[in-house]
């Protein structure tokens, strides 16, 4: 069974660079000495394989020494991002989970029970979940990629679940694995948690 993992990375930050009081891409800025997206798609073990979506050449440029996908687009809405991401290897993929950029805390563990879930059950969407309250990230099946691809507008995957009568949970490890970086304090609080680990 082959999984894609598309890691989001084409959003704005505009409540990030707002609070930081200068421009700037978040997805850039420094977590435990790389840039934050760079630290999220490490964090992404086997099986997955990683695609990023992203409209921003910075972002690419600093995933080169990675060798990873990259599906760079033009579209700025989140469903342009979605598109360009699942097309990068929908053909060959019996699954795939869609990942914010900005979540790099995303234990290895926890990436391997979503796929262990999503092996036991090919046919449901599984997410990330804390405490039965679900969260990102959500790997949906092949069944729903013609749907996803199909969304318009700021439409993201989360849009189509709301039609599903089941959807796997997969408990995190804690907390600090839902963490996003929408402002500097929290990407503060994550430099702190990794340097405590």
């Amino acid at each position: 069974m082959r999984i894609g993992c598309v890691v989001m990375a084409s959003g704005e930050g505009k409540r990030f660079a707002a609070a930081a009081g200068v421009p700037g891409n978040k997805l850039l800025a420094p977590l435990a000495g790389e840039p934050l997206v760079v630290h999220t798609v490490r964090s992404v073990p086997e099986p997955f394989e990683v695609v990023v979506s992203t409209r921003w050449p910075a972002v690419a440029d600093a995933l080169g020494p990675l060798g990873v996908r990259v599906a760079l687009h033009e579209g700025h809405l989140r469903s342009d991002s979605v598109r360009a991401g699942l097309l990068a290897g929908a053909d060959a993929w019996d699954g795939c989970l869609f990942l914010p950029g900005d979540q790099p805390l995303v234990g290895k563990e926890s990436f391997r029970a979503l796929a262990r879930a999503f092996e036991a059950d090919s046919s449901a969407p599984v997410r990330l979940a804390w405490q039965g309250a679900s969260a990102s990230p959500v790997l949906f099946p092949r069944r729903l990629f013609a749907r996803l691809l199909a969304l318009d507008g700021k439409q993201g995957g989360a849009a189509l679940l709301r039609d599903e009568t089941r959807v796997g949970l997969v408990e995190a490890a804690g907390t600090w694995e839902l963490l996003d970086a929408d402002t500097p304090a929290e990407l503060a609080h994550m430099e702190a948690f990794l340097a405590s680990t």
